[in-house]
């Protein structure tokens, strides 16, 4: 025990007490205490969104809440048959490692030059 009481980890908050809601063109996620995430992206086209901006509170960092809120966009974008430019580095490095998102991925030339060859 680090004798620090008052922090807040992951794996000690009920689902249930964490809500997704879509603001805007994005998520935040809500606790108890108010907002402990975020997720956004802005309009390219009407076809694709660069994804830029990722955040979660320090206390509740170490689960998989970033991965959750990705997963919203992802989800959107394909209901909406959009493409997604992971411009935060947090979406590039999950698009990267997880090959699940090739679908709504939105490549540059390089990008997809670099894939070809790896």
């Amino acid at each position: 025990m680090n004798g620090d009481q008052g922090e807040v980890r992951p794996e000690n908050v009920p689902a249930e007490d964490i809500i997704a809601e879509k603001h805007g063109n994005g998520y935040i996620l809500k606790g108890v205490g108010g907002s402990i995430g975020e997720i956004t992206y802005k309009l390219v086209d009407v076809d694709t969104w660069i994804l830029d901006h990722t955040y979660v509170d320090p206390r509740y960092r170490g689960g998989s809440l970033a991965k959750q809120l990705l997963n919203l966009v992802v989800d959107e974008a394909r209901e909406k048959g959009r493409r997604i430019i992971p411009a935060c580095s947090y979406a590039l490095a999950q698009f990267k490692r997880n090959p699940e998102y090739a679908d709504v991925w939105e490549r540059s030339e390089k990008e997809a030059d670099y894939s070809d060859h790896a």
